[in-house]
């Protein structure tokens, strides 16, 4: 908290684990940041606040993976959308009293599933409720929220039912313990009708809340009527969705017995409870924006030519009109008009073999540059089965062609249970054979067990985690039909490839698969689009307009390739102006003010290449950039000498090494040094030597290494080669690596010994310690054995010498550490 600004944030599990990413500003109710610190006491610090923030808002996730487990404090929109609820279900909002259902509005990404299950275990707790029904739209994220309920729940006085069978959901609701039940639309709807049939009036006296989480697509259908029509008299419903339905979109709806046509959001559940659109979670840093490409794979060659193309289907489908009539007809369309008249005629065939086939060359081409190395993984729609099996089989073919290791997955129709379909047998056996050799796991087609929706949830959890790089079970790419376009959450998904039509809430909702935030190496989720590029681009802005009040200056949209560069340039120019020559960083080396100056412009040009470097397109360009690429790495390399404290910090600094390689050149390192060191020693009796050329080029690569921002290398490597190998130290039968390791312990071995002897300690003790130390690690081990050896020198006390130690031990053991791995 300082004056102008106030953040808030959990406590994470060790420093590694704290994420800039998740510090929160407090915001009003309308989402309007709040700084001023009296307001932030008054609004924020207070009593109840303060007391519900840490009991009512306050998340325990107690996952089974050991790495998510975490503590989270839910954001202000949360902390609103959940006091809103609770006051819809006491009527507490209105003058009259009276009770009612209604809808959360948060733009998918923004931890609206939080914000719902947590919402749903508040309700839980209170007293009024017989039950909470948390219902998801399909099986595959049944089981998932069940597990997400019951980390959240742990150390809530509640249970959590995840229900497998109709059956058991009967079984689950007449009985009368309250807690919480999760199931499907499906399930529900399935006991509702068997209730229905059989007269059994026995659950519509309970006082149940359901919370219906991604209350979009199949909430307007007849499962959704059939269960709000059983549970009216006594239930209210709350629909949490990131795309509402509003008239614009055209859904068909139900007619109720009021004779009123059901086609909204509004109409299905109430009024809006609260709201927080796309553009609102971008500004706030809550969600990232997208990079979207709209990709012609070749279909036509210009958009002249396509009206051309045009205008001749038109005269075979109407002969009687003249050539002229024609001409004139079609002599003023846009770009946008004319591959809509292209679609209406069936000019343009995306429906073919060549088509995927680009497709599929395409991802592969750019896949190291867009996954990142294949730390990212990417989801690939192409809307129909057939076409999902198609591009499996040309995936597979390319690969086998190209001979590299690329692990992609296929689903669809299978493991949602609202459409109940048939599936391709032989597709998914093909697919599960495929799937067993990368990650050598086993499903039957034939096994209700370890069949296809085994399988599926497999495929979901193992697609949430990061790429093959990490883990050669991992999965890149799955190609889906509509499957995991909505509900799916994947911080290490980042991108989207999109061969098929997509509209308002069905684009909204695919796009916001590429949206959750992961750090600096993902600034926008990317989007490439392979069908009708101005459609697709319209379709786009329709979409934005509707759902962030932004249309075309919508913040969901990041600058275009050509705009982010020009920033790049700007911000590479004003570096320049306040640090010519970035050799002469010794001379600012001391000087703490103009040294804020220099770090402040680098690290906004860095911070804007490392956007530019994460679209598909990207390439150096000296010109278009003003900086040649060593001319770059030298200003990193300035960069990291001025600011060594931040060397770990792998985005803003980072000097591109390994992204992009100078033509001819070797990108000198400290291995290279040494490299040089052991090709060009001599022996010259029993020791190693060396020549004055090969002292000039040592000097020469040690200069540059301290250029490219590893002066403290450059300078142990200086040491090294002075104090060692001129004066003919080293062995003949001695390697040189060793050699240089054992010197540099034996230096860090003094410099421990420099700071146990003037405190008494002592110094194996010492020793041990420094091994065994891990900066993650709360308690520093042996540390009351190293007390106990201190033998109080002369002149000094023990409680001097104690209190000398607490304030400089652990600082210390680090400096050692990060000195040990140099």
């Amino acid at each position: 908290m300082s004056e102008i600004e106030t953040r808030y944030f959990a406590t994470p599990k060790s420093l590694k684990d704290f994420n800039p990413s998740f510090v929160f500003h407090w915001a009003d109710k309308n989402n309007v940041s709040i700084n001023d610190w009296k307001k932030i006491i008054q609004n924020f610090l207070m009593i109840p606040m303060a007391h519900q923030m840490v009991g009512d808002y306050l998340v325990i996730d107690e996952s089974v993976n050991p790495e998510n487990r975490r503590h989270m404090l839910m954001r202000p929109y949360q902390v609103y959308a959940l006091q809103a609820v609770e006051l819809a279900t006491l009527g507490a909002d209105n003058k009259d009293r009276i009770k009612h259902g209604g809808f959360v509005w948060h733009t998918t990404g923004s931890g609206k599933t939080i914000t719902s299950s947590k919402t749903a275990l508040f309700l839980s707790t209170r007293i009024g409720f017989d039950k909470v029904i948390f219902m998801v739209d399909r099986r595959e994220l049944d089981s998932h929220t069940a597990e997400s309920f019951k980390a959240y729940a742990a150390y809530e006085p509640v249970e959590v039912d995840g229900t497998a069978y109709t059956y058991a959901l009967g079984k689950s609701l007449k009985n009368d313990q309250r807690g919480i039940v999760v199931t499907t639309t499906y399930k529900m709807a399935n006991l509702v009708k068997e209730l229905v049939d059989s007269k059994d009036t026995s659950l519509k006296d309970k006082k149940y809340v359901f919370i219906i989480d991604e209350a979009h697509g199949t909430t307007m259908g007849d499962m959704m009527h059939l269960i709000k029509d059983y549970f009216k008299d006594n239930a209210f419903f709350y629909g949490f969705t990131g795309t509402p339905l509003f008239e614009e979109n055209q859904i068909n709806g139900r007619i109720n017995e009021q004779s009123e046509l059901i086609n909204t959001t509004e109409k299905l559940f109430g009024p809006l409870l609260h709201q927080y659109t796309i553009n609102e979670a971008i500004n706030d840093g809550n969600v990232l924006g997208f990079n979207i490409d709209y990709v012609n794979t070749g279909e036509f060659t210009s958009y002249p030519t396509l009206k051309i193309q045009v205008m001749d289907a038109y005269e075979q489908e109407n002969p009687k009109e003249t050539k002229d009539d024609i001409k004139k007809k079609f002599s003023n369309l846009s770009e946008l008009q004319i591959e809509l008249a292209a679609k209406k005629l069936d000019v343009l065939n995306y429906n073919n073999p060549e088509h995927i086939k680009r497709v599929v060359t395409r991802i592969l081409d750019d896949w190291d540059h867009t996954s990142k190395n294949r730390f990212f993984n990417a989801i690939l729609t192409a809307g129909l089965k057939k076409r999902v099996v198609d591009y499996y089989h040309e995936f597979k073919k390319q690969i086998a062609e190209r001979e590299i290791n690329f692990n992609v997955a296929m689903t669809f129709s299978m493991g949602d249970e609202n459409d109940p379909s048939g599936n391709d047998r032989a597709a998914y056996a093909e697919m599960f054979e495929d799937y067993e050799a990368f990650t050598e796991v086993h499903f039957d087609v034939n096994d209700p067990k370890y069949g296809v929706n085994a399988y599926f949830a497999d495929l979901i959890t193992r697609a949430a985690q990061d790429g093959s790089a990490r883990n050669s079970h991992n999965i890149d790419l799955v190609i889906v039909a509509d499957q995991m376009l909505t509900g799916y959450d994947s911080k290490y998904l980042n991108a989207l490839y999109v061969d098929r039509s997509l509209e308002l809430q069905g684009l909204i909702q695919a796009y916001s698969r590429t949206n959750r935030i992961y750090g600096k190496d993902k600034e926008f989720g990317s989007i490439i689009n392979f069908q009708y590029p101005r459609i697709t681009e319209d379709n786009v802005h329709r979409a934005l307009a509707l759902y962030s009040s932004g249309g075309e200056n919508s913040k969901a949209i990041v600058d275009e390739y050509d705009v982010a560069v020009a920033k790049f340039a700007s911000a590479v120019s004003e570096l320049k102006s306040v640090f010519p020559n970035p050799a002469d960083w010794k001379i600012y080396k001391n000087d703490e003010d103009y040294k804020a100056i220099i770090g402040k412009a680098y690290r906004a040009a860095a911070a804007q290449l490392n956007r530019v470097k994460q679209y598909y397109v990207f390439e150096w360009d000296d010109d278009a950039f003003g900086i040649t690429l060593a001319e770059w790495q030298r200003y990193a390399g300035a960069y990291r000498n001025l600011f060594p404290a931040e060397e770990t910090d792998g985005g803003s600094i980072n000097p591109m090494q390994g992204d992009i390689k100078l033509e001819g050149t070797e990108l000198i390192t400290a291995a290279t040094v040494m490299k040089l060191i052991g090709n060009r020693v001599h022996t010259e009796g029993s020791v190693q030597c060396v020549d004055d050329e090969t002292l000039r080029l040592l000097h020469e690569q040690i200069a540059q290494l301290e250029a490219l921002g590893e002066a403290k290398a450059a300078n142990l490597l200086l040491q090294f080669v002075d104090e060692t190998l001129v004066p003919g130290l080293i062995p003949a039968n001695k390697d040189i690596e060793e050699a240089f390791s054992e010197w540099k312990e034996s230096i860090l071995v003094k410099k421990i010994q420099q700071y146990a002897e003037p405190r008494g300690l002592d110094i194996n003790i010492l020793l041990s310690v420094f091994k065994r130390y891990n900066p993650n690690d709360e308690v520093i081990p042996d540390y009351n054995d190293l007390l106990a050896s201190i033998k109080v020198p002369e002149g000094r006390s023990l409680l001097e010498i104690k209190m000398e130690i607490v304030g400089s031990l652990r600082e210390q053991l680090e400096e050692w550490k990060r000195e040990s791995f140099n």
